[in-house]
């Protein structure tokens, strides 16, 4: 049958999401690819409702992106019957309120990394969801590249014997340019770590995912370019908090 046909069967699951830039964006693109992908699907995502804090922008990225509706204040997700699962893509700042209102009014949650500013939110943030009981995660997404599938079926088989080392890089460049500006991710306030969270969670997560828990942290963090102009005016530097 095609894609409508099986939509027929299979239960709509109401989407709504926080943030509408990049991650907006690769997150919409997969909830609509998603019926066709994983077929026949066991859902069917329905893009109900997009939040952001402007106006012009989320009505923009909502019309863009085929949601239902827009609105500035992302409690209107929380209270919302049509939407079941709540996609958090706001700065990590963001984080923490929404999800834990979400999960308590009953919703399952995904919310991008670093789940929290710092450990104590997002052990508060996964104790919540566990004790309301709903489906949680945190968007992850290398974990679903087939070779990386393939990587974990090795080790869990143990095809490859025991392990004794697992080193990763992530090479990924795009604030190099010393003139790039002070962006909210540069921003300890806000992002509550610089690369670590950012980029290093992924590792991390993959380290935990096909090796194991890690039992012992030993690293050094450096901000190499500790001042950049700010968004606003350029002609202004400030300080950037994180590594």
């Amino acid at each position: 049958g095609d894609v409508s046909g099986a939509a027929g069967e299979a239960p709509e699951i109401g989407i709504g999401m926080i943030g509408y830039a990049f991650m907006g964006k690769a997150h919409s693109n997969g909830y609509k690819t998603i019926p066709s992908m994983m077929f026949p699907p066991p859902a069917i995502p329905v893009l109900k409702s997009m939040a952001g804090r402007n106006e012009e922008a989320v009505a923009a990225a909502a019309r863009r992106f085929g949601f239902e509706r827009h609105t500035t204040d992302w409690r209107d997700l929380i209270t919302d019957p049509d939407i079941q699962v709540l996609d958090n893509g706001g700065p990590n700042n963001l984080h923490l309120e929404p999800t834990i209102a979400a999960v308590e009014a009953g919703k399952h949650v995904i919310c991008e990394k670093p789940l929290g500013l710092n450990p104590a939110e997002s052990k508060q943030m996964w104790e919540a969801a566990e004790k309301a009981g709903v489906k949680h995660m945190a968007a992850f997404n290398y974990r679903f590249v087939p070779a990386i599938i393939q990587a974990r079926k090795l080790v869990k088989e143990g095809a490859i014997g025991e392990v004794f080392h697992f080193r990763a890089r992530y090479a990924q460049e795009w604030i190099i340019d010393p003139d790039f500006p002070l962006i909210w991710r540069l921003d300890k306030d806000v992002a509550g770590s610089g690369v670590l969270g950012d980029l290093g969670s992924h590792t991390l997560d993959l380290a935990r995912f096909i090796v194991g828990e890690i039992t012992a942290v030993n690293g050094r963090l450096k901000t190499f370019i500790k001042e950049r102009p700010h968004a606003d005016d350029p002609t202004k530097k400030g300080p950037v908090t994180v590594d």
